[in-house]
């Protein structure tokens, strides 16, 4: 059975750094069908003013929505294409 990609996931997190500063941190899964989702990239900026943690969780989901859409298209060609010649099978 053929491989097919789902959804792309956007998970966005803050964690406190100080009085009003947060990081906002995200990861990017993608869904694959009848597979566990892959994790694309996790990324995180620091030392962000933000009035709560809620609008340091809406930022960092903003932030890895156009992240996720700059990583989607290489990730669809890798999973696409396969293994590379000369890689070795891990599992």
């Amino acid at each position: 059975m053929e491989r097919g990609l789902d959804i792309l996931v956007v998970h966005g997190f803050a964690v406190r750094e100080g009085r009003g500063k947060w990081a906002c941190c995200y990861e990017i899964r993608l869904a694959i069908n009848n597979g566990e989702p892959l994790l694309l990239y996790r990324g995180e900026l620091h030392g962000r003013c933000f009035p709560s943690e809620a609008a340091a969780v809406v930022a960092a989901h903003e932030i890895g929505e156009r992240e996720a859409s700059r990583h989607l298209e290489s990730a669809r060609a890798m999973i696409v294409a396969g293994p590379r010649p000369g890689a070795r099978d891990t599992s």
